[in-house]
């Protein structure tokens, strides 16, 4: 039962049960924000400015994730349930960061030496729509 003090006249029964749906959403959001992924808390700034140039930050990380996440759709989507679950968001960061860049000198020639990713991590930056 959801219980609005909006008047039914400017507010039809479906539209409120769809806004408190909604509500989950934002929640989540929250949730996500103050997790591993983003560690937006703790947060162990001393000035205020520090603060809200910390949460600053955590908004487009967020947008940024939530992106990564609709184009990363069909690799979740062929994912197992449960325990036989093999992807998640945090999986994949780790197997990205796997994938190094590093500056090489050999007889000296400098140059940029980049990890080959192997089959899975193409797989990701296929649909991240990213090239190395």
């Amino acid at each position: 039962m959801v219980r609005s003090d909006v008047p039914k006249a400017e507010l039809a029964a479906a539209q409120t049960v769809a806004g408190y749906k909604k509500l989950a959403l934002v929640e989540q959001a929250f949730r996500q924000l103050k997790t591993v992924q983003l560690e937006m808390r703790p947060v162990y700034h001393k000035l205020d400015r520090r603060i809200r140039s910390h949460v600053f930050l955590c908004m487009p990380a967020y947008y940024l994730q939530g992106h990564m996440k609709q184009r990363l759709a069909p690799l979740f989507a062929q994912n197992g349930t449960e325990k036989h679950r093999r992807w998640s968001f945090a999986n994949v960061l780790e197997r990205l960061k796997a994938i190094r860049q590093e500056r090489a000198k050999l007889n000296g020639i400098e140059f940029d030496q980049v990890t080959v990713p192997q089959a899975d991590q193409q797989r990701i930056l296929q649909l991240l729509k990213v090239k190395l």
